[in-house]
């Protein structure tokens, strides 16, 4: 099996049991400066924490391991940023709410919960 069907399939469970904000998981959210990408694959959302060889993969709580509905879920200031393009790099500060936890060479699903000090730079 493919590592992004994995991690897909670790969020499906673990947000399958109910709401991530009524869990109580032990992972809490934080603010991270980094790149977020808009582009193919699963999740079609991503961020790059500068500074860190991670990626974050943003999921839909509602549908996760799929990116139907996936760009609903993102806060308003980043929709409105983002507008029609399709391929798009946003620089900022974001607050995310990992729902698994690390691992290493496995893209890390998160929430993201509020961004500021937002950037557009068109993609190549």
């Amino acid at each position: 099996m493919t590592k992004a069907f994995l991690v897909s399939l670790g969020a499906a469970a673990f947000l399958a049991s109910g709401s991530v904000e009524a869990k109580g998981y032990a992972w809490p959210c934080y603010w991270t400066h980094g790149r977020l990408t808009v582009g193919n694959g699963t999740p079609s959302v991503r961020i790059w924490p500068r500074g860190t060889r991670r990626l974050l993969g943003v999921v839909n709580p509602a549908n996760p391991g799929s990116d139907v509905g996936e760009l609903d879920t993102l806060p308003g200031n980043v929709l409105r940023l983002l507008g029609d393009h399709d391929f798009a790099t946003i620089w900022g500060d974001f607050r995310i709410c990992p729902i698994a936890r690390d691992r290493d060479g496995v893209m890390r699903p998160v929430l993201l919960k509020a961004a500021r000090g937002l950037v557009l730079t068109e993609a190549d």
